[in-house]
């Protein structure tokens, strides 16, 4: 048993909850080498390297140019602007500019490629878990087709 797995037994930790207005994104600064799972809950900005898995249920990712991750990613949003070996599953979106290298399989609703970004791997871009609003029909029914036809 490690010593803060005795404190928290022991009821000596305390947990503080930061105030929301006050939590700024967390950071791995640029020269910090991170091995291991990174859980994190509103937002992450890598400048650093990290090896392992980055999870966040529904927060936001960043990885910047200096940024290079070989981890597999599952977050609600991510962003690459640096090098990225790896899985990523986002529930939201991902966003991939120019500056980035990515390697690995994608899954998510929404991706975003600017022109230049070097990116090899599978995608797929659908979200089982959210039904299609009803305003999008995949099949028209007989009143749309004889309306598109003219008829009255």
């Amino acid at each position: 048993m490690s010593f803060l797995d005795k404190r928290k037994k022991e009821g000596e930790m305390k947990a503080f909850k930061a105030n929301e207005e006050e939590s700024a994104p967390g950071r791995i600064s640029r020269g910090v080498d991170v091995s291991g799972d990174v859980l994190f809950s509103d937002a992450l900005q890598i400048e650093g390297k990290v090896t392992g898995k980055l999870v966040s249920e529904g927060g936001s990712l960043i990885i910047e140019q200096s940024g290079e991750i070989h981890a597999d990613i599952d977050v609600g949003i991510c962003v690459i602007r640096g090098t990225l070996q790896g899985n990523v599953n986002a529930k939201s979106r991902v966003e991939i500019y120019k500056t980035a290298r990515v390697q690995g399989d994608i899954n998510t609703p929404i991706l975003l490629v600017e022109e230049g970004a070097m990116l090899s791997g599978a995608i797929t871009m659908e979200n089982a878990s959210r039904p299609l609003p009803d305003s999008i029909r995949l099949e028209p029914n007989e009143e749309e087709i004889s309306k598109s036809k003219g008829a009255s």
